[in-house]
């Protein structure tokens, strides 16, 4: 842990003035994300806690910043909204963290070309207001759209709504200019974009980013019910049979609907702002296509569910305006929790239904998710893949938050089991980063970062770090099965309202 002197904090306060800041309480809300690591578990991280937080305004700010910490050794962890829970932005070395809210512009739209180069601190909803006004759109964006950034969702990676026809995030990217440890400033595209995206910022600090964006156009949207997972899977698969024109494809399990049906309504000022909607208790795909392309999609659709190739229904079109107007709500059921254990994997479309089936018998507790379809995989010959943004309600307050949080194994595991993987590195994951990332590119990671970060102060122990928790996730695997029934036997007390 590497603290920060009065003479490293004069030299921040000089060179950011007010956009600076050591008052503990910014500094404990700038070490942590969205993720509670049970209590037993938490001394392998020791104490993250950032020395200062800074606001940079300008590229030229960063470039001083990084030579500065290079010399002097200091840690520098790049932060967009913390929206994931792996600790990718928890300064487990001290140092400086990194805040782009005041690099948050769209700086060029080119309409023509269906490019758009933004700041790495816009968040994905205001970039997407701003686009509208040229009469253009994001092609896809995350599930977090309302909060998440441009940067944060580049140094993450992913996928999210409209991945199935735009595939990955990192398929959207044409471009990234980013400041290297060295304080030297680099433009990647192509190939070497993967040194960049899913790298958490341990090989460079992003300033820009050029991606693709599409034409506006009114949707069309519709949804459909699955009775239980394989089905599920046949629904998906006979899209990808039929070859359709649908832009966005994501899908909702039956515990998710049981919880949107008891969450309460979004209130203001005490009144109720929304119509409460009755969700049928099965899996539920929801279906965004373009106004243009709606007859042929749903003449395919009927013609197909009238073959009894599958076992599905469509849903009234109240069901499905609700569940798009409302796609952006999942976090809200976790006033139902009131704490939640992340389970994130990807699983290829092939073993979707056996990989559900298994985690629903094997684990006793309500595991919610929602899950987007790609078509294609990371390459063009890979088969389609479904991201599988789960999680389970439970108490962090409690001490059996220390038994349920393993659960989160056993997912992991089921996953890697039909060809699936964890959804990131982070901080947690970085022993699986060969099988999250592929053996190839993590030595590649490495050795550019050996080149580009001599220092080795950007986002240390990240992504192909070892951190004592990744070793332990790892080797609790091994005992899964022994600790999944203390897990299962934890009382989830769903339905309590917590506040």
């Amino acid at each position: 842990m590497r603290n920060l002197s009065a003479e490293h904090t004069n030299w921040l306060a000089a060179t950011f003035g007010d956009r600076m800041t050591t008052r503990p309480v910014e500094r404990k809300l700038y070490s942590h994300d969205v993720g509670e690591m049970p209590l037993l578990i938490k001394p392998l991280i020791g104490k993250p806690m950032a020395g200062a937080v800074v606001q940079p305004v300008s590229e030229a700010e960063i470039i001083a910043l990084v030579k500065w910490a290079a010399v002097n050794r200091i840690p520098l962890v790049p932060r967009g909204k913390a929206t994931s829970g792996y600790g990718g932005v928890l300064p487990v070395k001290g140092g400086v963290v990194i805040d782009f809210f005041r690099m948050a512009k769209m700086l060029r739209v080119d309409v023509e070309a269906q490019t758009v180069t933004l700041q790495p601190g816009i968040v994905w909803e205001n970039a997407d207001r701003e686009l509208s006004k040229h009469g253009m759109t994001l092609r896809t964006y995350p599930s977090s759209y309302p909060s998440a950034t441009a940067g944060g969702w580049l140094a993450q990676g992913g996928a999210g709504y409209g991945s199935f026809e735009a595939g990955w995030f990192r398929d959207n990217v044409l471009s990234a200019r980013v400041v290297l440890g060295d304080g030297s400033v680099n433009v990647y595209n192509g190939d070497e974009l993967d040194m960049i995206y899913e790298a958490e910022g341990i090989t460079g600090i992003i300033t820009e980013m050029t991606i693709r964006i599409m034409p506006e156009v009114p949707l069309d949207i519709l949804s459909i019910g699955c009775p239980d997972a394989r089905e599920l899977q046949k629904l998906l698969e006979g899209f990808l049979e039929c070859d359709l024109p649908i832009w966005s494809m994501h899908f909702i399990n039956p515990h998710m609907a049981a919880m949107k049906n008891q969450a309460p309504p979004m209130t203001h000022q005490g009144h109720a702002v929304e119509e409460h909607v009755e969700l049928p208790e099965t899996y539920i795909t929801t279906i965004a296509v373009r106004e243009s392309d709606s007859e042929l999609v749903r003449s395919k659709l009927a013609e197909r569910m009238s073959t009894g190739k599958c076992k599905a229904v469509l849903l009234s079109d109240e069901i499905a305006q609700h569940e798009w107007e409302n796609r952006f709500r999942i976090m809200t059921v976790k006033r139902l929790g009131p704490s939640l254990v992340p389970a994130e994997v990807v699983v290829p479309l092939s073993g979707l239904g056996e990989m559900l089936s298994e985690v629903e018998a094997k684990i006793a507790h309500p595991v919610v998710k929602e899950g987007m379809l790609i078509r294609r995989g990371r390459n063009p010959k890979a088969e389609a893949e479904v991201v599988i943004l789960g999680f389970i309600p439970a108490d962090q307050r409690k001490l059996s938050y220390n038994f349920v949080f393993p659960l989160s194994l056993t997912i992991a595991g089921i996953a890697e089991k039909f060809g699936g993987r964890p959804y990131a590195t982070g901080l947690y994951y970085t022993k699986m980063a060969p099988k999250i990332l592929g053996e190839e590119r993590v030595k590649a990671l490495k050795d550019f970062k050996a080149k580009s970060d001599p220092a080795g102060i950007l986002n240390p122990g990240k992504v192909v770090g070892n951190a004592l928790i990744s070793n332990a996730l790892i080797a609790a695997n091994a005992f899964e099965a022994l600790l999944r029934p203390f897990g299962n036997a934890v009382t989830a007390n769903v339905g309590e309202n917590f506040p």
